[in-house]
């Protein structure tokens, strides 16, 4: 069989829509090929850019610390790679609108019309369609789904260290509660945002990649996600 590589990750750039509280990102050229070329011998020159991102822009992952404030919280660089590494399924709910409060029986529905099960160390991304309908409009961090407090510890609590949405959260836009976040908290669990359209995906069972930047005391870190499909 061919393995094939799908990548969900959004582009990083200028102008990128992020969740309300966080800085825009900056992208500079701080040296480009005509002003290096003169510093060494032909042919050679380099060209190299600064960026400023907050280490929660564009496809990124929460360490346990971003939602945890206690003492020992673990930091980004301090999470197990295995946790980035994963087995992985990609559930349907796209079905339902915008601003949907994710509940356990639409989980269970999504389940079972793939006849998926989660098993223990599982990635669980969600497929909402939110990426594809908003993308680059202020739409994108307003009008997006999330699950409710019962749906987290669904998910969770069948064995998935992490769960992923095409989304700015994976709580519902406009919440002050933020409970998928805090079973997050309370069960030492990863979630992963911002991913990209996740169709090629959907519904299916494959090998999950999602590697943070060993970023010291970070309290997350941008990734590469990817799915590996064995067709």
């Amino acid at each position: 069989m061919a393995l094939r590589l799908i990548d969900l990750t959004q582009p990083i750039f200028e102008g990128m829509v992020l969740w309300s509280g966080h800085p825009p990102t900056k992208i500079v050229v701080h040296a480009t090929h005509e002003q290096t070329a003169a510093q060494f011998t032909p042919p050679y020159s380099y060209t190299a850019e600064t960026i400023t991102l907050t280490t929660h822009a564009g496809t990124h992952v929460d360490s346990i610390s971003h939602v945890d404030p206690r003492p020992g919280a673990p930091s980004i660089e301090q999470l197990p790679l295995e946790w980035f590494y994963t087995e992985a399924i990609c559930i349907d709910l796209s079905h339902l609108p915008p601003r949907t409060l994710y509940r356990p029986t639409d989980i269970e529905a999504a389940l079972e019309r793939h006849n998926l099960a989660i098993r223990q160390g599982d990635t669980v991304l969600m497929h909402s369609g939110h990426y594809a309908r908003t993308r680059d409009s202020d739409a994108y961090a307003t009008e997006y789904s999330g699950l409710d407090r019962e749906a987290a510890e669904l998910i969770y609590g069948r064995g998935a260290v992490n769960i992923g949405a095409e989304a700015p959260s994976i709580d519902v836009a406009g919440t002050t509660l933020y409970p998928a976040h805090l079973v997050c908290r309370e069960m030492q669990r990863l979630n992963t945002e911002n991913l990209a359209d996740l169709t090629a995906v959907v519904g299916r069972r494959f090998r999950y990649i999602g590697l943070p930047l060993p970023i010291l005391a970070g309290s997350g870190s941008p990734i590469r996600a990817v799915a590996l499909l064995d067709d």
